[in-house]
């Protein structure tokens, strides 16, 4: 089995492993690319504006992370047409479902982004520019395989003529609406014409090859080629949200042992019910378990002290019994109070954030769900949802408050920082005191 998903960039481990493998398919399968073509992905996926298209990287990637294929798409937002590049199968994997799969994924992120349609370029069927019977049942093959979806060549045009005098299988260039039923404008093919030569082709077609292409455009609208192979419906575009786009969803569900019935506490459990019942709703999570990690992860933002305070402290209250500060030394810290329910004070900020025998647990729980969110990003996964409490944002360095303990957004962010920039965005409506006092100093 394998799954379909986007590579944004080559940040991550997963998506650098994602990269390599790629641009292997891409020496194994088209031996007749430059290096120098194959080493620029990376560049296309960061610098859209160098090469005028946005390049986006879909991958056919097995449970350990091995690649069975991609397809490399370009998106020109401005003229609304999506340009498929690249679609290929890895060595030894092709007839398996992977190009059909990934051709379906392309056709739903080119219909999301609201494009006319997407067009590539496919080899010819016929004898007069496909002279080799081998090569040509090959292409014939492949036109066949696209026709399903209602794509066919363009014609009319002198787009398939070939660059140098005598070269043989000079491409088609191939039309899918989508099944939109659109009709290909005169001036819009010209355009999207113009911007696949001189965009892609600018350095092995000439200025007058381009305007002779150009010219050959007479149809309004467009025509093209009768369906050759067939005349079933074409095949429709899968609405579903795709798998690669659906949110990992991690939920501490062991946060209901952390639970104050007293009057006036207000960060109660019933608030992980009440989003869990409408995510649930929808399609776009995709839950999984939480994992456990080291206490290090914690002390890597916290001080050492304030962690251990709170797991000893918390060790020893009993069941159903709540400290709460009231006495506060936080501001002259040389003697700490023997006293370990009196030090509540000692690293506390306010008067209504109690310790009791299960905050430890429930706090720790919560730092692992926010770990393995943070972590599913680096295996190749865009985003991650951690449903959580107790809160965090307002547990600084060496203190907690405001409901917060340990500042679980904070750990995820000091995780993921090993492998980039990370930026925080704190949509509470309260002031984010704790990620501040944690990472001012850290730039």
């Amino acid at each position: 089995m394998f799954r379909i998903r986007r590579v944004y960039d080559d940040i991550t481990p997963a998506n650098q492993d994602a990269m390599a493998e790629v641009m292997e398919i891409l020496r194994e399968q088209f031996p007749l690319l430059s290096a120098r073509d194959i080493e620029k992905l990376p560049d296309q996926l960061r610098n859209p504006l160098k090469y005028q298209f946005r390049a986006i990287l879909f991958v056919a990637e097995r449970s350990r992370g091995k690649i069975d294929g991609f397809a490399l798409l370009f998106h020109a937002p401005l003229l609304k047409f999506c340009y498929l590049d690249y679609l290929s199968a890895a060595k030894q994997m092709t007839g398996g479902g992977i190009g059909g799969a990934l051709y379906e994924r392309v056709r739903e992120e080119a219909l999301d982004l609201e494009t006319i349609g997407l067009f590539y370029e496919c080899l010819p069927d016929t004898p007069e520019l496909s002279r080799d019977p081998a090569v040509r049942k090959i292409n014939a093959s492949r036109l066949k395989f696209y026709e399903r979806y209602g794509a066919k060549p363009i014609i009319n045009t002198a787009y398939e003529t070939p660059v140098a005098p005598g070269m043989d299988n000079p491409p088609y260039l191939v039309f899918d609406d989508l099944g939109q039923g659109i009709e290909l404008a005169n001036g819009q093919a010209k355009a999207i014409i113009r911007a696949i030569l001189e965009r892609k082709y600018k350095h092995v077609v000439s200025k007058e090859y381009i305007e002779m292409v150009i010219d050959s455009v007479k149809d309004d609208p467009v025509r093209l080629r009768k369906p050759k192979y067939g005349k079933k419906p074409s095949l429709p575009v899968d609405r579903k949200i795709p798998e690669d786009r659906k949110i990992r969803l991690v939920v501490n569900e062991r946060h209901g042992i952390h639970h104050i019935e007293e009057r006036g506490y207000v960060e109660t459990p019933v608030r992980i019910d009440a989003i869990l019942d409408e995510a649930n709703k929808t399609d776009l999570f995709q839950r999984i378990p939480v994992r456990r990690y080291s206490e290090s992860n914690i002390k890597a933002v916290h001080d050492n002290g304030f962690v251990d305070y709170i797991r000893e402290v918390c060790s020893k209250l009993d069941e159903g019994t709540a400290v709460y500060p009231y006495v506060f030394p936080i501001r002259n810290r040389t003697k700490p109070p023997l006293d370990l329910p009196i030090r509540a004070g000692y690293y506390c900020i306010d008067t209504f954030t109690p310790l009791t025998g299960n905050v430890y647990l429930a706090a720790k729980r919560t730092v692992d769900s926010a770990i393995t969110a943070a972590r599913e990003l680096l295996f190749g996964y865009r985003l991650a949802y951690a449903l959580v409490r107790p809160p965090g944002h307002h547990a600084e360095i060496d203190s907690f408050g405001g409901f917060c303990y340990f500042n679980s957004a904070a750990v995820a962010a000091q995780v993921l920082s090993r492998f980039g920039k990370v930026a925080m965005l704190d949509v509470d409506y309260h002031h984010g005191n704790g990620q501040q006092d944690i990472f001012y100093n850290r730039a």
